[in-house]
Parts: structure tokens; sequence; C-alpha cells
């Protein structure tokens, strides 16, 4: 008898399909029950761990033992008369069967029993018809709310102290934070939430705007080291108060009264809470006065920095506060997850031959030590899966630890939460499952509907999908909400790639209010409509105005066709520290394939060998310049 048909007769390829659809379903088991129970966030990578080793001793055991009628045996010592393997492996096929049952049923529960709104979404754009750059589009069609969604809005300071406004942001912020903590309610971000603060639009706009079907909103006063907060939640439909409550407490109080109002909130909308989620509730806040005060200054100079041109000096700024907020808080994960974001700037800056008269050489020096340190902080005190695959993903594609990197890149981009690991898109899109991208960055705009970052990487991924057509209309539908010029930069290409050039032109020249955007558009969109000599004009006048950048040198190099030119501007970035950071950003900014060969850059090429990361990238549009 062949060794495969003994493998079969001993039935060890049942036991192997048994194993792999019950550890399956065990894990995904895990993933529902875990919150509840408020297992720890590593239960179900301890529970894959112990079932991979497993797998080969339960293939040992069904080769060399039967089951019979009287009990276990070596199958060396059963009589081939007397075995009864065949009526074993039909109880196995049963037995597999029963398992897939459970298995499809549970899929099934887990896609179309969970609840949530759904706002818009790039899912639903074929149900959506927008003109691709008339003002006013058609917006899409309203969306059955869920009773279970909320949105705390930016809780008024009542008192003019020099820090009152920073304490009422904070208070709110912690809210969110506690609410978002219960799987069964879904709570707007931060960044949405704080859109509408020290706006009077009416409750149901705000509402609608942000996909919800309730509002917190409140009052803050202090004097002394006394509170007096107000809160009350609003049902948007109809404007009815389902709960209110004053609160006269000293400052100390504060933690306890921000608790009471979570609680409060979620009975209010029939939310189950047990002893679990108020714990999980509870440790979800900061319990720092003067650490929440500090890390909401550093927001404000954070968001600053990402309008304005003195980035890297309100970064600085921000920085100090953040640092503040971790000298009282030394487990707040977010304000490591912000304060890495200055040396992320100054060393992917350098990289990319960008000369900025801010960054200095004690800059450069403190950079790499200062950025591996807040990711290393953020792994430690993370607070969910999230967090964590996030930092993980972030740490190791920073700082060139490459090995395995498709696999934390799908692992961030997959894990259930609000928020998508930064730089996400550079390897989901271009070198990964763009769908993949897609999915993780609408399911942060579901949490988040107005911020940025998930408008312009959703563009970003249909791009790469090669779905031109839906990347347009939904960077129209987004314009609609924010006027940032990637997401215009997302518009002006999406249409050239489907042969609309001129409209394309005509974004790139109406929708900026900064020159020098417009003119990086014309010489990208020059490129790909096969005009060489407009595409150099603009490139020239746009290092003219910027300053030298080998990064857009190489990608606007790379669309004319010019290999040899890419090639050495690539080389050049390869050589830099943190030339890995800046060559995947000239791969994701040019969109056409491979924008350099992988001889010019030897320690990129190094870094791709264990990455899981294919080369050359996808090449979704054909450019008229670039044979190769």
């Amino acid at each position: 008898m062949s060794l495969f048909e003994e493998l079969k007769r001993r039935n060890v390829f049942r036991i192997g399909i048994a194993y792999l659809v019950g550890s399956w379903l065990l894990l995904q088991i895990v993933g529902v029950v875990g919150p509840i129970l408020d297992f720890p966030d590593e239960i179900a990578r301890y529970i894959l761990f112990l079932l991979a080793i497993g797998v080969i001793p339960a293939l040992i055991l069904a080769w060399a033992f039967e089951l019979t009628s009287d009990g276990v045996k070596l199958e060396s010592k059963v009589a081939r008369s007397t075995s009864v393997t065949q009526r074993t492996g039909r109880r196995l096929d049963r037995a597999i069967i029963v398992i897939l049952v459970f298995a499809v049923g549970f899929l099934l529960y887990d896609k179309l029993g969970k609840k949530g709104a759904e706002p818009f979404s790039p899912e639903s754009l074929s149900a959506v018809s927008v003109t691709d750059t008339q003002e006013g589009a058609d917006q899409p069609a309203a969306t059955a709310l869920s009773a279970e969604t909320v949105a705390v809005l930016p809780f008024i300071a009542m008192s003019n102290g020099p820090d009152d406004d920073y304490f009422s942001d904070g208070l709110t912020e912690e809210i969110i934070n506690a609410l978002a903590q219960l799987p069964d309610l879904m709570v707007t971000a931060r960044t949405s939430a704080f859109h509408f603060k020290d706006n009077n639009l009416p409750i149901a706009d705000i509402a609608r705007e942000l996909g919800v079907a309730h509002v917190v909103e409140g009052s803050v006063r202090r004097a002394g080291e006394q509170l007096s907060i107000t809160a009350q939640l609003i049902r948007a439909s109809d404007g009815f108060h389902l709960w209110s409550q004053t609160y006269d407490r000293p400052t100390e109080d504060t933690f306890a009264v921000q608790s009471d109002i979570a609680e409060k909130v979620a009975n209010a909308l029939n939310v189950f809470l047990d002893d679990n989620l108020r714990a999980r509730m509870q440790r979800a806040g900061t319990r720092n006065v003067e650490a929440f005060i500090a890390f909401q200054k550093g927001m404000g100079l954070y968001q600053r920095a990402h309008q304005e041109p003195n980035q890297i000096s309100l970064l600085r700024q921000a920085n100090i506060e953040f640092e503040n907020a971790i000298a009282g808080a030394p487990d707040m994960v977010e304000a490591y997850h912000y304060h890495s974001d200055l040396s992320s700037h100054i060393l992917i800056s350098q990289a990319a031959g960008k000369l900025d008269g801010n960054i200095t050489d004690t800059d450069l020096a403190w950079a790499p030590g200062s950025l591996t340190g807040d990711y290393q902080q953020t792994i430690r005190y993370a607070k969910n899966t999230n967090q964590l695959r996030n930092a993980e993903f972030g740490l190791a594609l920073l700082t060139g630890q490459w090995r395995g990197l498709k696999l934390l890149s799908d692992q961030a981009l997959s894990t259930e939460g609000c928020e998508t690991a930064l730089w996400a898109h550079l390897v989901g899109s271009a070198y990964g499952d763009a769908q993949l991208a897609l999915d993780g960055f609408s399911r942060m705009s579901r949490c988040d509907p107005l911020q940025v970052r998930p408008m312009v990487h959703v563009t970003g991924a249909l791009l790469w999908m090669g779905e031109a057509e839906r990347a347009a209309r939904y960077a129209e539908q987004s314009l609609h909400k924010t006027s940032h010029p990637w997401i215009v930069r997302g518009l002006a290409r999406a249409l050239a790639f489907q042969g609309q050039t001129e409209k394309a032109m005509q974004v790139a020249i109406t929708r900026f209010r900064v020159d020098t955007e417009t003119l990086f558009l014309q010489a990208m969109i020059s490129a790909f409509k096969g005009d060489d000599s407009q595409a150099d004009s603009a490139a020239t006048e746009y290092f003219g105005r910027t300053g030298p950048n080998d990064r857009d040198a190489l990608v606007f190099e790379a669309t004319r066709g010019r290999r040899n030119e890419a090639n050495r501007l690539a080389a050049m970035i390869d050589a830099r520290p943190f030339g890995h950071m800046a060559l995947l950003e000239a791969v994701y900014s040019c969109i056409c394939g491979a924008p350099f060969d992988l001889d010019a850059t030897p320690q990129f090429a190094d870094l791709l060998k264990d990455s899981g990361l294919t080369w050359p990238p996808a090449k979704p549009y054909e450019f008229p310049l670039k044979d190769w």
C-alpha cells in the first residue's frame, strides 16, 4: 500500500482537517467572547501559538494509534482484519460536518449580526450618483441609523481660567474614550466630534453629518478647586433629552464624574454594563488632571502643525506638552504616539533630500532614538489589540526591521478598531492587498467621518486598485467636507487616469490655493498624457519654488520615463538613513509600478528580501513615457 493510501486509511487527513477547522472556530469564538469576558488582548496569540505547536503531535498520534472497541491502541498492535478505521473515518466525517456547520453559523452571525451605523463609505459608491467636478454634487442617500450610535461634542468651558478650555476638552475626550470601550456602542471619534467645537449648528444637523442617532453635550465651569459640570444626552431625531444631570464637585472628583456620565449615557441607550465593562471604561481614562490638560494643549499645536507651513516649529512646541503629559501619566499611549511625529518628519525629510532650515544636526542625532523609544513605549502601554498591532507595524516599518513586514501590515489593517496605523497606506496599497487597505481606512472613516487621513487613503487605495472612477466620485464627495490638497490631488489624478486630462488640469488650476500644488499636479498629468515638454516645464518651476526634493524629483523622472535619472536619485536616497521611507513614499506617490530598479537601491532591496512584499509594485495604469 502506498504512503498516501496508508495515511488515508489511518484517517490522518481527516484528523488534520478536523484539527484545522476546529482551531479556526476556537479562535473566532475567543475573538468574540474575549472582549465580553475582558480576556487579555494577548490571549488569542497564545492560543494560536499552542494550536500551531499541537498540529504535528496530533497528526503523529493519528498515525501511530487507532481507536478500537477496546480503547486506544498502537496501530501496529491491531490486526488488519479487526481494524475499524473505516468506521472511525465515517464518524470523523460527521464530526467535521458538524464543526463546519458551527463555523458557517458563526461566520454568518459575525457578518450579519453586528450592529452599528454605516455612514457613507466606498462600499456604497456604486449606488451614489456624483458629477465628477460639479460643485454641489449629489450627497449620499440617507442611511438608517442604529440606536446604539452616539457622538460626544466638546463640552463648553463656561469659565475663563487659562486652562479651562483645555480642561473641558480633556473631559470630553475622556468620556469618548470610556464609551468607546463598549462593544455594543458605536462612538464617533475625537477628530470628527471636535470639528463642531464653537459651532452653533442644530443638533439634528450635526448628528446627520456624523451619522449618529444621539448626541452628548455639556458645559464645565471651574472656580478654584470647585467644578460644576452639566451633561445631557439628546435624541437627534426629535431633540428629546433622554438624560441630563448637573454635578457640583471638587476638582479631585473629575474622574468619578466623567465615569458616571459615561455609565449614565450607556444605561440610557440600553447598553448592557457588567463589572468587566465598567472596569474597562475606567482603565481607558487618564487619572491626572494636569496630564490631560497638557495633552490637549499638545493636540492643539499638533493639529495646527499639519495645517501651517512652520510644521517643525509647531511640532517642537507640541512635543513639550506631550512630554508634560507623559510626566504626569507615563502610561498615556496617545501622547507617545503623537510625540513620535516630530522625529518621523525630521528623519524622512532628511532622507528625501528636502532642505529644511528648522532641522539641525542635533535633531538628526536625537530623532532615531526618540522615534524608537516612543514606539516601544506605545507597545508597552497599549490598551488594546488595535493599538498594539499599529505600534508593532510602525516600529518595524520605520526602523527597517522588515522581516515579516507584510504580515504585520495585514494585521494592522485588519484588526478591528477605529484607528488605522500611520504609514499603513505605503505598504497595504502598493505592495500588499489594496482591498485590505481600503477596508481598514473605510472602517476608520466610519468611526471618524470628518477626519482627513482616512479620506486621503481611501482615495489612494481605490486608485491603486485601478478603480479611478470610484476614486474620483469618493474624492469629490470628500471635498464637500474638506478642501485638503491631497484629496484634490486624488481627484485630479483619478480623472487623468480615466483619460479626462483636460478636466484634471482644470481641477489642478481651480481647486488649489497654493501654486506649488498646482505645479505638482500639472507635471504629473502632463507626463500621464505623454507631454514631456510640459511636464518638464511644470517640474522645473515646482522645484524653483519649493527647493530641492529628491523624492518628488524621482517621481517626476519615473513618470517621464527617464530611467537612468530616476535610478540616480533613488540611489542617493537609498544611501541616506531612513532612505527606505522616502523610497516607499515615492512608490506610493507615483502609482506607476516600479519608479526605479532594485539594482540601484541595494539597501532597499535587502530589506525587501524577508519582508513578504513583492517587487515590482502594482502598476494599475500605463504611462505613455514610461516603458518599464
